[in-house]
């Protein structure tokens, strides 16, 4: 969820409903009433960061340290989220794309760097709040044993944010009139930071153990170390809440090509929490072409379920979900959201396993 004013939501939403008693036309009425919906959860989900389903294909933005896991030289990868959109409101719509390189022999179990780029697009309202993010990360990967099955990772992250309000966007209510709004009509609020750009540090730890059957892994990692200030209103400025990520899972094969793999995300920030869970079961195929079905299913809890359906290749891997709805918001209006992403590898091809392949965090 992208970080939400809490004033500038408060401010809205008493305009949209004051303004809904006064108007006739019943599209109208169940457009504010959705919108008003959805800006009253995102008061209570107040300085949420952006979030995907399918985290397991954006490991930078879960943990720093998994920046390179599982690269055998480059590796890309894009996600597309649209939350919540239908009756004609789009509230968010959410992109990133990342780019992740290893830095050492990927055929020793030797220690290495991965190093990697990400960019996230975050806009609510149709375009009304946008916030970008431009972020450098580099993770320091070691073994702690000879076989190389356990290993030990610390990766550290840096980020420009850049966040933009268009009020003249707004619908205020001295603006509604017989007519409907009336946007040539001066609004007079009193935002004063409709532009804010601030430097922004995040750290992260995680542990994994692997055999040729099965595989376990456990991270954490804290967002927003440097608590910058954000706001619209000079005297109602706040700090971000730092926000702190859990993650772990596991696998393990399923016959002869086959496997099954777990996994969990906690995110706690401001004194909210979101909690997943869920897997996949890989149905090997065997093609050149196409190597294995991904099918699976994930629980983020009070707030939707989503299967899961992927393809995935030697160097590619593509996926899609679509989340069923169980917040408040549901009871409002017929509401949607879903994902895409897809990921490939790219430069000198390596030997890893169908465990160990595109799926990263699964």
């Amino acid at each position: 969820m992208l970080l939400t004013l809490r004033r500038f939501a408060y401010d809205l939403l008493h305009i949209l409903f004051t303004a809904f008693k006064k108007l006739t036309n019943p599209m109208i009425q169940r457009k504010c009433m959705l919108l008003g919906c959805i800006l009253s959860l995102s008061s209570a989900l107040m300085a949420q960061d952006p979030h995907f389903s399918q985290y397991f294909t954006s490991p930078m933005s879960v943990n720093p340290a998994l920046t390179g896991k599982s690269v055998e030289d480059w590796r890309g990868s894009i996600n597309m989220r649209s939350q919540w959109w239908g009756e004609s409101v789009k509230p968010y719509y959410t992109v990133t794309a990342a780019l992740e390189k290893r830095l050492g022999s990927r055929e020793s179990k030797g220690n290495y760097w991965g190093i990697g780029g990400m960019v996230i697009s975050d806009q609510s309202n149709g375009g009304i709040l946008k916030n970008n993010y431009f972020s450098l990360t580099a993770a320091y990967h070691i073994t702690l044993d000879k076989a190389g099955r356990h290993a030990l990772a610390a990766g550290l992250t840096g980020t420009y944010a850049n966040r933009i309000l268009d009020p003249t966007r707004f619908k205020f209510q001295s603006q509604l009139g017989s007519m409907g709004f009336q946007r040539d009509i001066p609004a007079n609020d009193p935002i004063a930071i409709a532009k804010n750009n601030y430097f922004d540090v995040s750290a992260g730890l995680s542990y994994q153990y692997a055999t040729e059957t099965y595989g376990l892994h456990a991270g954490a990692a804290l967002f927003h170390v440097a608590k910058p200030k954000e706001g619209v209103y000079e005297n109602t400025t706040y700090q971000v809440p730092r926000k702190t990520t859990l993650q772990a899972g596991g696998w393990f094969k399923a016959g002869v090509n086959n496997s099954i793999h777990i996994s969990a995300l906690g995110e706690m920030q401001g004194g909210n929490s979101i909690y997943t869970i869920g897997g996949v079961y890989k149905l090997s195929v065997g093609d050149e072409l196409l190597r294995s079905v991904n099918l699976g299913a994930w629980e983020r809890f009070g707030d939707a379920f989503y299967p899961y359906f992927g393809l995935e290749g030697q160097r590619w891997l593509g996926g899609f979900t679509y989340d069923f709805v169980q917040s408040g918001v549901k009871n409002y209006a017929s509401v949607q959201s879903l994902e895409l992403s897809f990921v490939w590898k790219m430069g000198k091809a390596g030997t890893g396993s169908n465990a160990s392949s595109a799926g990263f965090l699964y």
